[in-house]
């Protein structure tokens, strides 16, 4: 659901797991997912959630179709936050908007 840690917007890998990701989300490269998933760091900005991790969960969560994610964990630690992000329910309809307007911007760039 984080894009094998790439949504997290850190291109280092927890001790615990795989140190070699290959690309999971839309760009051509792991470095290129993070680098994309760091321009989702505007929706931290403006408050809609602590962290990227936090937003990824609560994206997911504000779409009401999904029956079910999966949520890769290396830690208790990230077992806890996961649910801590998820009590906190989905993302006001203007995060949806920011993201889809990010999202956008994607289309159309060298992958």
């Amino acid at each position: 659901m984080v894009a094998g840690g790439a949504l997290s917007g850190v291109e280092t890998r927890h001790p615990l797991g795989m140190q070699r990701v290959d690309p999971i989300g839309s760009a051509s490269s792991y470095a290129a997912d993070v680098a994309r998933a760091v321009r989702f760091g505007e929706v931290v900005k403006r408050g809609f959630a602590q962290n990227l991790v936090e937003a990824s969960i609560r994206y997911v969560l504000s779409n009401p179709d999904l029956t079910t994610t999966l949520v890769g964990l290396s830690t208790l630690e990230q077992l806890e936050h996961a649910a801590q992000s998820a009590r906190k329910g989905p993302l006001p309809d203007e995060a949806l908007e920011l993201i889809s307007i990010i999202q956008q911007s994607f289309v159309g760039e060298a992958r």
